[in-house]
């Protein structure tokens, strides 16, 4: 089994996340990848990380959705298996979610 570096980043395919699989990349470390609802984008950077002479693999995952997380597992096993791989080495928290706003505000003066 591969003795390499592996990260895993949610929210990977842009902004903060992608910088920081390219940057892992650079380092030499292969990143599974999370992203949301953007394909493309998230193919771009496996693409990018590819050109570094480094692994990608970007995984749908709705981070504000905990029942898809089992499915989550099990292609993060299969992406480990493929890379004969036994775990990962690093675990990026990025992904972030948003809650509603309130749908109005009360007006609470009486005057």
């Amino acid at each position: 089994m591969s003795a390499k570096k592996i990260a895993i980043v949610t929210g990977g395919s842009r902004g903060l996340g992608r910088n920081t699989v390219v940057n892992l990349a650079k380092r030499g470390v292969d990143t599974i990848f999370t992203y949301n609802t953007n394909r493309e984008e998230a193919e771009n950077v496996v693409r990018l990380v590819s050109d570094l002479g480094q692994k990608a693999a970007a995984l749908q995952l709705d981070t504000g959705n905990v029942g898809a997380f089992d499915g989550f597992v099990g292609k993060v096993r299969q992406a480990l298996f493929d890379w004969q791989a036994e775990r990962f080495d690093f675990l990026v928290n990025n992904a972030g979610t948003s809650h509603e706003p309130p749908p109005v505000l009360l007006d609470t003066n009486l005057g």
